[in-house]
């Protein structure tokens, strides 16, 4: 009796791991740590002869962007913006950073296979990598390759922008969302990285260091 639960046990398949994304329907609100793609950003033109003289307004297009907002502040804005869709609410604008295929911002920075080990791994302060997309959880239900996002690149759309943006045919297309605890590590690290410190000089200085400092 006890082999025959031994041999049950054995197999048994192991647990699923839980799943780091969510599929977004068209009608739900924003999210923390949700990614759309085609979000555009409205870029102040400049008149060549005056640069201090705005002359309109460029759309630049993101092909993928990750929102990067609290997510209480998102839900109370939507509580809001339910009853009247051109509302301005305390949350003016959305912060996005743009999100781009990890191996081609790789390849774009030259980041070294020293360097990329770390931030695959999420132990470098300055970028979040993401796991692949799978299609059963993707919006559009294409699923994509592991992204990178580096917290040095960010930018705002107005809500009431964004918002409009995603009621239209053709604009941005909302892809997935990270579950929790993910969407929180997500913002954990954003946070951490845009409070650091630079600091004038270390409080321990190697000796060498002392050396070559004070021939100077």
């Amino acid at each position: 009796m006890a082999g025959d639960i031994a041999h049950h046990l054995d197999a048994a398949s192991p647990p699923s791991a839980p799943g780091i994304y969510r599929p977004v329907a068209l009608n739900e609100r924003l999210y923390q740590g949700e990614i759309l793609e085609r979000a555009i950003e409205w870029v102040p033109k400049y008149d060549d002869a005056s640069p201090d003289h705005v002359v309109g307004v460029e759309p630049r297009l993101h092909r993928l962007a990750i929102v990067m907002i609290q997510e209480c502040d998102l839900a109370q804005d939507w509580s809001r913006r339910t009853s009247e869709v051109r509302i301005v609410t305390e949350l003016t604008c959305v912060l996005l950073c743009p999100a781009f295929p990890a191996d081609e911002l790789r390849t774009a920075q030259d980041i070294n296979n020293k360097r990329w080990e770390p931030i695959r791994a999420n132990k470098n302060e300055r970028y979040q990598y993401l796991a692949e997309v799978p299609k059963e959880l993707d919006g559009i239900s294409e699923g994509h390759a592991a992204l990178l996002i580096d917290f040095k690149s960010v930018f705002a759309v107005r809500t009431i922008e964004l918002y409009r943006q995603l009621r239209m045919t053709g604009a941005p297309r909302r892809r997935c969302r990270l579950e929790t605890p993910w969407a929180e590590h997500l913002q954990s690290r954003f946070a951490a990285y845009q409070a650091r410190i630079g600091l004038p000089r270390d409080h321990f200085v190697p000796e060498n260091r002392r050396t070559e400092a004070a021939s100077r």
